[in-house]
């Protein structure tokens, strides 16, 4: 099986919510979108182009393709034409040139909610609650905010369901010239929409590909890696819990709905480094990188 990599550059169109985690009355937002809110984004837009009239199954039977044959990088800014990846400097955390504050300066806004109780037409008590954004447009300059990530398309495609047959690369990277990312869509946050693509670049055989964005000299985690994968005197940076509710249709009852499942996973974070001078990843599954050895498609 081979692998073929295409660079794609997408400007904001609306604030993106990427959710972290809560701090007080406030939900902060992720600097970068995970390969696995990548994974659900291509998931519902492929879904929609290629079966108009889908269903449950459909999104799910598409998830599965997209996991397992269009892996993706982590989705980051650009500032100065290069992502702003994590990285510490000197104990500090920077993306790309620009420390943590600069980074805020320019490019995290918020966006405050509560609930009103019609009959007084006050707040609800305890409701109020604000929402950390990145900002569509650079705060300080006014410029559109530009963002990239690396598709990786395994060819010929794996295990590729009947209701796909005949499906071509570039009918794939059509469907994607538009995204919806992160949370809060309803309000109608996350829009995307493609510029420039880069690509195609071949990348040979391989169970799963190999990260373009890694530095063998510099050892920079640019995606998450799981702690099993590398033993904890390997990394110096950070590491973090991820839960992730996945859609899934219920075996019992045979409904369609959120939080059929749940998978809790420990994961070091990007911008940690690797302490072993020779160790190699690869993009696997949803975007996190594995430790180089026998990982076969699913």
């Amino acid at each position: 099986m081979g692998w073929q990599a295409y660079h794609l550059t997408y400007r904001a169109v609306t604030p993106i919510a990427l959710g972290a985690y809560c701090f007080g009355f406030i939900q902060r937002t992720r600097y970068y979108a995970p390969g696995w809110t990548l994974w659900g984004a291509i998931t519902a837009q492929l879904t929609r182009a290629i079966l108009p009239r889908a269903g449950g199954d459909d999104y799910e039977t598409i998830g599965h393709f997209v996991k397992t044959n269009l892996p993706t990088s982590y989705a980051y800014i650009l500032v100065d034409d290069e992502p702003a990846w994590p990285q510490y400097r000197e104990g500090q955390l920077y993306y790309g040139p620009l420390s943590a504050a600069e980074f805020e300066t320019r490019f995290v806004t918020s966006f405050g909610q509560t609930a009103i109780a019609p009959a007084t037409f006050t707040a609800h008590t305890g409701t109020l609650h604000e929402t950390e954004l990145l900002s569509p447009r650079d705060q300080v300059g006014g410029e559109p905010v530009l963002w990239r990530f690396t598709l990786y398309v395994r060819q010929p495609w794996h295990n590729s369901p009947e209701k796909l047959e005949g499906l071509e690369v570039q009918k794939v990277l059509d469907a994607l010239e538009h995204l919806t990312l992160g949370g809060d869509r309803g309000y109608g946050f996350g829009r995307l929409v493609r510029g420039e693509i880069q690509g195609r670049e071949d990348l040979g055989e391989g169970e799963w590909p190999r990260p373009l964005d890694w530095n063998p000299q510099e050892r920079v985690l640019r995606a998450h890696v799981e702690l099993k994968d590398l033993a904890g005197e390997e990394v110096r940076g950070r590491a973090e819990p991820i839960v992730r509710r996945l859609w899934q249709n219920d075996p019992g009852e045979g409904t369609w709905g959120p939080g059929q499942r749940r998978e809790g996973h420990l994961l070091y974070a990007p911008g940690s480094r690797v302490e072993r001078a020779n160790w190699q990843p690869l993009v696997g599954p949803l975007g996190i990188w594995m430790t180089e050895g026998d990982h076969a498609p699913t």
